[in-house]
């Protein structure tokens, strides 16, 4: 039976304001605040107590204390009030984010309003409870990813109640990966003209057309949605970062940057964070003072939200801090966001890609940030005297290989994750919905993880299946790793090289990666000259890189002063250098008594980088550093030389970016107030 269609239309549209979805990458749900706990007329089949109304516009006034309270008092008179543990479903979602519990309260409702008047009420029942409770017990199922459940109640309440709520179907069809019957109840709610349906099912349309990887078609669903919202008066951060999204599909990444500023100036929305995608965009395009003021916004704008929805994207505001944190060459503090990551994934929900890629993702930065803190201890201790250092070097050998143990864990978590053919070879095509939030320039990683042949084929497909007009440079770059990995250099140096012609001037990290690789490989093929160009390039971009990397740089030694050949040997013995051919670059070192300088030189004589002590004494301990070995010695206690070579490496493999120890704790919000334990005890600001 469907209920009349005009006595219900204005009704049903009050009670959905608070939980209609817009679907799009990440599902948009208009704000519930909004609504003030104000007395009105009962409507017809809304009929229920005094005291369960109260309970009702308590909750949708959001003073939820005195919801629950007034809930839980009914149901200490009447253990029967589906109307109390409507509200009381209503506060564990909305007020407390307890979905669970929001769960079992709204099927307890239902199952005692059904026991009382069946499932299909009448008319001179009460079936607008019945309608209200089936609409938010489908938003639980929703944010507990239980889209079937989902799906057929939107379906029951089709059946029974008008108007229709078709685009709402979109969503839960979607990740059930049935994009026909997506797109067709998208089409529905467009046609139907109601303002709201169209709003959703433009949204539903950008976020289908993504996740079944027609790329061209997602970007003419999300500009139209786009288009669409700022015709109504203005765009909201979802229709912005979703087409943010599908402009980042098709490496127009200026596009992407402008429209997320705009983003970061829409009302906030529940579900989608313009300034974490910011923050990767720049820190990919080796922006760094820009990355960095972006993760500093993240916490503030998560804060503006309603409480339920505060922490849904947490981790990935760690994933896109520690992935900063790392290239510029803090590894520790990024290995302390990249765990909980890893521990403690978000829920997928309200987002449409495979939960997989998140978990391969954050595995893949735990274990180049654990790999990256062992190299930093090796540097460190490699800088003590032989006489001082044997037992502290003895102990950061058994640190670092602590760490690389655990890296070899976190590898093994990717692998698991990108075991299946498709998802390996989606991995691997960046920016399409298998790989939307993959940073190109750890892409290669996958070639230790998972292997140079297993990744040689998976590319071989992924190149196959992709018509984008710009991927194949990313391709070329990603089998430049698999062809080091076994040391094909000729072909490498050959990929490497082609991928640099093609890459867009933006991909700043992922050609400092090629760089190094083709200075690495031109070098074992004695092209010297052209080693020189990739290594000054690379130092240029990224000088990270080699770190991260692994590598050891080739140099040729120049020593003056009286110590100069003791420090110079104490370079050559850390992880970062080797005696090179000629022609290699060249480290310069003058050091006598105490003080003295050491320089990295180019070809042609370019400087790349340059440090001396006493004058980088006073600063060298001042801010926090990338290796956890740093702090096992006080300044005072620690000779010139050890302080010169510890500068010298902290600075030339690292990019000029200063950071203290607050900016660091502020990137996770560890030195903000979330939420504010007195905010459910006030009503809302007007």
């Amino acid at each position: 039976m469907r209920i009349g269609r005009t006595s219900l239309a204005l009704a049903v549209y009050a009670a959905v304001l608070c939980t209609l979805v817009s679907l799009a990458g990440r599902q948009f749900v208009r704000a519930q605040g909004s609504l003030a706990a104000v007395r009105v007329p009962v409507p017809p089949g809304g009929e229920a107590t005094e005291e369960e109304l109260s309970a009702y516009r308590l909750a949708r006034g959001r003073k939820t204390i005195e919801a629950r309270e007034t809930a839980e008092r009914i149901l200490e008179t009447n253990a029967g009030s589906y109307v109390a543990h409507f509200v009381l479903g209503f506060v564990h979602h909305y007020g407390e984010g307890s979905y669970p519990r929001a769960l079992y309260h709204h099927l307890e409702a239902l199952r005692l309003f059904e026991t009382q008047y069946g499932s299909r009420p009448n008319l001179d029942q009460r079936w607008r409870w019945h309608a209200r409770i089936l609409r938010e017990l489908a938003m639980t199922h929703g944010d507990l990813e239980h889209f079937r459940e989902q799906l057929s109640l939107f379906t029951l309440h089709n059946e029974l109640y008008e108007p229709d709520l078709l685009a709402q179907r979109a969503w839960p069809l979607m990740k059930m990966r049935r994009f026909d019957a997506a797109r067709l109840s998208a089409r529905e709610a467009l046609q139907h003209g109601d303002p709201m349906q169209v709003e959703v099912a433009l949204n539903a349309l950008c976020a289908i057309e993504f996740e079944a990887g027609d790329d061209e078609a997602s970007y003419t669903a999300c500009k139209n949605a786009v288009d669409h919202a700022k015709r109504q008066g203005g765009a909201s951060a979802v229709d912005l970062t979703n087409f943010a999204e599908a402009s980042r599909s098709l490496f127009k990444l200026s596009e992407a940057e402008r429209v997320l500023q705009e983003a970061t100036s829409a009302p906030v929305s529940w579900y989608g964070n313009p300034w974490i995608e910011l923050a990767e965009l720049y820190t990919r395009q080796g922006r760094f003072p820009e990355a960095l003021d972006a993760l500093k916004k993240i916490e503030n704008y998560r804060r503006r939200r309603p409480a339920h929805v505060r922490h849904v994207d947490r981790n990935e505001g760690r994933r896109a801090a520690s992935a900063f944190l790392l290239v510029v060459g803090h590894a520790e503090p990024a290995l302390e966001l990249a765990a909980p990551a890893l521990q403690l994934p978000d829920r997928r929900a309200h987002n449409s890609r495979d939960p997989m890629q998140d978990r391969a993702i954050a595995a893949l930065i735990d274990r180049r940030a654990r790999l990256t803190v062992a190299e930093c201890l090796q540097e460190q201790s490699s800088a003590l005297t032989l006489l001082r250092g044997f037992f502290p070097r003895v102990w950061a050998f058994g640190r670092a290989s602590w760490q690389r143990m655990l890296a070899w864990s976190s590898g093994r978590q990717a692998a698991r994750a990108l075991s299946d053919d498709e998802r390996l070879v989606g991995f691997l095509r960046v920016g399409t919905s298998e790989s939307a939030i993959l940073p190109p320039w750890l892409a290669g990683e996958v070639v230790e993880v998972m292997g140079a042949g297993v990744v040689r084929e998976a590319i071989r497909r992924a190149r196959d299946r992709d018509k984008r007009r710009d991927a194949s440079a990313y391709y070329d770059a990603f089998e430049c790793e698999t062809e080091f990995a076994t040391s094909a250099f000729s072909k490498a140096l050959s990929l490497c090289e082609r991928s640099l012609v093609a890459l867009g001037p933006s991909e700043v990290l992922l050609a400092a990666r090629a760089h190094a690789l083709a200075a690495v490989a031109a070098e074992r093929l004695g092209a010297v000259s052209l080693s020189l160009y990739h290594f000054d390039l690379a130092f240029q971009r990224d000088p990270g890189v080699f770190r991260r990397l692994g590598i050891e740089v080739p140099v040729t030694v120049s020593a003056r002063g009286s110590n100069g050949e003791e420090i110079a040997s104490r370079l050559l013995s850390s992880p970062r250098f080797r005696e090179g051919s000629i022609g290699a670059l060249r480290l310069d070192v003058d050091f006598a008594e105490d003080e003295g300088r050491i320089c990295l030189m180019g070809g042609g004589q370019t400087v790349l980088t340059c440090d001396e002590y006493p004058s980088n004494a006073s600063q060298q301990f001042s801010s926090s550093t990338s290796s956890p070995s740093e702090g096992d010695q006080e300044p005072s206690t620690q000779s010139a030389g050890e302080v010169l070579i510890q500068g010298f490496l902290k600075k030339a493999f690292a990019p000029r970016m200063d950071l203290s120890q607050q900016d660091i704790q502020g990137l996770d919000g560890s030195n903000e107030v979330i939420r504010d334990p007195l905010e459910l005890l006030l009503p809302p600001r007007r």
